[in-house]
């Protein structure tokens, strides 16, 4: 049964390209989702490099959809996986 999961390197790599769009920085983001860091833009940059695994909370790609008008369909990236769902 095929199953659609988030592609992380490709969703950061869309979070990216609309923050950079809209012309705010990882800190004006920091700001916006009231982190306590700037290190989790970083980390979803570095994801969007194919350095890492990290995405944002649905929390915040909801927040982020909305100040970046976007879409969650935009924003996220999924791939079809085949697995084997077993019954217990």
């Amino acid at each position: 049964m095929p199953i659609r999961v988030i592609n992380c390197q490709a969703t950061c790599a869309n979070i990216k390209k609309l923050i950079e769009e809209q012309g705010l920085t990882p800190k004006d983001v920091k700001e916006i989702l009231n982190l306590d860091s700037v290190q989790s833009i970083y980390k979803w940059y570095a994801t969007a490099n194919g350095k890492g695994n990290s995405i944002p909370s649905v929390d915040n790609v909801i927040i982020l959809a909305h100040i970046l008008g976007a879409s969650l369909d935009t924003i996220y990236v999924t791939n079809e996986v085949l697995y084997e769902v077993k019954k217990p």
